[in-house]
């Protein structure tokens, strides 16, 4: 048996590897693109014969998506309000007033 003192030279390997992969990116980024490009079209369209229609749906929701949050922030403010009375009866009920 003989030793070899030579090194094997990852690089082309390597390079092989990433010329892989970098096609794969490629081909995944063109689908990607199809895809949008497929889901966009048919809105593009919409906005051009209907705009007024397309204004319509879009105001509608963001009110809802306002009243959703405003319907959020006041919950926390009741919870909020029934934590500072809670705390306020506290002594009443431990006896101290």
């Amino acid at each position: 048996m003989t030793q070899q003192t030579g090194r094997y030279d990852y690089s082309q390997e390597r390079d092989g590897k990433l010329e892989e992969v970098e096609g794969k990116a490629r081909e995944v980024a063109k689908e990607a693109l199809d895809r949008a490009d497929a889901w966009l079209a048919p809105v593009g369209l919409s906005i051009k014969e209907r705009p007024m229609t397309v204004l319509a749906v879009v105001s509608g929701l963001a009110f809802a998506a306002g009243a959703c949050w405003m319907l959020r922030s006041s919950r926390q403010q009741s919870r909020y309000e029934e934590l500072v009375a809670t705390l306020s009866e506290l002594p009443r009920r431990a006896g101290l007033r």
